[in-house]
């Protein structure tokens, strides 16, 4: 009895041309102008593939040129790719020595893709032969080279192929996985036509488990699919599935209605030897079954013996092992049911040396050790995965770490170059500073100078005016000045001169107090001391009272000198002021409160606006109110000790000038 359906291997031809007649001559015409160089070499191959299912005749003359043409212009991978084609034409034929002979040949390549095809094909001549442990090991090879140049189309075939021979060993669970491998690959091709074959087998393999149910819908997918590919070989072989399962259903009628119409779709001009043996075993296995319900029917018997014997014809013409195991072990059941013993025994005793052949235990260790050969190969190759991971993540860490150690490097050199910029820009800011001091001090020194030559112009030019005026008048007119005339000239010439020498004493006081390196120098000093000193400097003033005020006899500590010339210069500008009042009187006075001392001077003149008196708070005024040396000297001096002054006057009442000493 049938144990399982016949394997359907991706083993398919490329075809080059259309089925339409005025198409293929065309093809040929073009074929027969091109150039003789490798494109013509590929394309005769092609050709010759073309025919090799429907021609065997012209399928060896295109690929007898193709390897002519390959030989003449000395192309190994030609050579290579024509002996594949030679192959492939013989498996076509079901001459599978020669076929393996060729397909050996064709290895002679560079190219791992077709490399990986030879190895594929090989591996399918052995599982067409039931020679699973070759056919496990060649597709391994294959599979190997597939996943190493990513080969996704090719990996898909080999799964599939994978998946047909743990079929046939009868490894249902590893076979399926396979082929849902294989489904899912070309489920991302589109492909309709291999997806058609690998749903066809699934199917068989739920047939094998006895799952009916998942069979037929896998079988019904796959029938879909091949109406959407347009082929009609693999319809014809699904039918003959189809079969087997109505059979394993004990649907017996539709079985051998299936049969036949499987048998009667088998294209004409073909030879599909696989799917004719498929139908007649079904067929006799079906006739046995009707036999047994009838009393061991003799015409259903002879029916099914007449349909082994085909089975079993085609079969041998296959060199299949495992169908003939099958089929002899479903003729010795026929001749149990006749009688025949002898013949029983003779068909069994040859069923086991079938079965032997295919499922002996050397096989089962060898395929056996293939697996675990490709497990361990697997498992190696994660580890080298693994551990190149490994490698990478150990590499990432020191690239890591030596990236840190660089912006480390870099972030001190960053900072460094920050410090010292910083360290530059406070030098530069200090310089800055220094320079912005500098020109400050200059642009003083300027002021200063402007201020000096302000006061020669103002103060020194007067009194020497006079005196050159005097000498002129005596020495040019002498003639106009009496005795008592030339007294009163003399005397006020004399005092102008000493007046003179006094104010350039004060003007080198001025100078002295406008230079760095010369400072007041403070000491302790009686109120009495400065006013006898100004008593005396103006002693030759007769038309005004000079009055001094300090009843409490007054002791400071400040610079004599500086004080003095203050107080000098003061009493200067109020008698100035009184050059044209009548009664004229000045009075000093000197007084302490809160440990503060005060000293005031008052004159009864005509007073002074506030613009005449700005000299005395404004350092940018330089000329005073035509009087000593001028508000800007007092200012200056009085400055210099710490000294604050304060005016009040009034027009036509007078002015009082208040010093106030810390």
């Amino acid at each position: 009895m049938k144990k399982s359906c016949f394997l359907v291997l991706l083993f398919i031809p490329v075809f080059l041309f259309s089925q339409k007649k005025s198409t293929v001559e065309e093809k040929l015409r073009y074929l027969e102008s091109m150039k003789e160089d490798t494109s013509k070499v590929n394309q005769l191959n092609k050709t010759a593939l073309y025919f090799s299912n429907s021609d065997t005749a012209k399928a060896f003359f295109y690929n007898k040129k193709a390897i002519q043409l390959a030989k003449k212009l000395d192309w190994k991978e030609g050579m290579a790719s024509s002996n594949y084609c030679l192959g492939t034409i013989y498996n076509a034929q079901f001459n599978y020595n020669k076929a393996l002979y060729f397909f050996n040949q064709s290895l002679q390549t560079s190219i791992q893709k077709n490399r990986s095809k030879a190895l594929q094909s090989i591996g399918e001549v052995y599982l067409l032969t039931s020679n699973f442990s070759k056919a496990l090991e060649y597709s391994y090879q294959a599979l190997k080279i597939d996943e190493a140049i990513g080969n996704k189309k090719g990996i898909a075939k080999i799964y599939a192929n994978l998946g047909s021979i743990n079929y046939g060993f009868q490894q249902y669970s590893k076979a399926l996985n396979y082929y849902n491998k294989a489904a899912k690959l070309y489920g991302e091709f589109e492909n309709n036509k291999e997806l058609a074959i690998v749903n066809r087998n699934i199917a068989g393999v739920y047939n094998s488990l006895t799952q009916y149910d998942k069979a037929l819908l896998y079988y019904d997918k796959a029938f879909i699919l091949c109406k959407k590919a347009g082929d009609k070989s693999l319809q014809t072989r699904l039918l003959s599935d189809i079969s087997l399962v109505h059979f394993y259903l004990k649907n017996y009628d539709k079985a051998l209605d299936y049969c036949y119409m499987s048998l009667n779709s088998i294209p004409k001009g073909t030879q599909d030897k696989q799917t004719a043996a498929f139908s007649h075993g079904v067929l006799g296995d079906t006739y046995i079954e009707k036999a047994k319900s009838k009393n061991n029917n003799r015409v259903l018997l002879d029916s099914a013996i007449y349909n082994l014997n085909k089975a079993v014809k085609l079969h041998q013409e296959l060199n299949n092992s495992r169908d003939l195991a099958y089929d002899f072990s479903s003729i010795t059941q026929v001749y149990k049911l006749k009688g025949d013993f002898k013949k029983a025994l003779e068909s069994y005793e040859i069923a086991m040396v079938y079965e032997d052949s295919v499922f002996n235990f050397n096989n089962k260790e060898t395929i056996k050790n293939l697996e675990d050969q490709r497990t361990i190969e697997l498992r190696n190759r994660e580890i080298k995965i693994k551990k190149l991971q490994l490698d990478a993540k150990e590499k990432q860490k020191w690239m890591l770490i030596s990236g840190l150690v660089l912006l480390g490097v870099i972030g001190g050199l960053l900072f460094y170059q920050s410090s010292n910029r910083r360290k530059v820009n406070k030098k530069l800011q200090s310089l800055n500073l220094d320079l912005e001091k500098k020109n400050t001090e200059l642009d003083e020194a300027n002021k200063i100078k402007a201020r000096f030559f302000s006061i020669l112009n103002h103060d020194l030019r007067s009194p020497v005016y006079n005196l050159i005026h005097f000498l002129h008048l005596q020495k040019e007119n002498p003639e106009l000045l009496d005795e008592e005339m030339k007294s009163t000239i003399e005397k006020k010439t004399v005092s102008s001169a000493e007046n003179l020498l006094t104010s350039m004493e004060d003007m080198l006081l001025w100078s002295k107090s406008q230079m760095e390196n010369f400072k007041p120098q403070p000491k302790k000093i009686l109120i009495s001391t400065l006013f006898e000193d100004t008593a005396k400097h103006f002693a030759g003033e007769e038309k005004i009272k000079l009055t001094f005020e300090n009843p409490d006899n007054i002791e400071i500590t400040t610079d004599e000198d500086y004080l003095k010339t203050i107080i000098r210069n003061l009493t200067g500008n109020a008698l100035k002021a009184l050059d044209k009042t009548e009664n004229p009187s000045i009075v000093w006075k000197a007084w302490k409160q809160n440990n503060i001392t005060y000293l005031s001077v008052t004159d009864n003149g005509p007073g002074a606006s506030q613009e005449k008196l700005k000299a005395l708070y404004d350092d940018k005024e330089v000329v005073g109110i035509k009087t000593g040396l001028g508000l800007h000297l007092i200012r200056d001096l009085a400055k210099a000790i710490y000294c604050t002054i304060t005016v009040d006057s009034k027009i036509d009442i007078g002015t009082t000038f208040t010093l106030t000493i810390p």
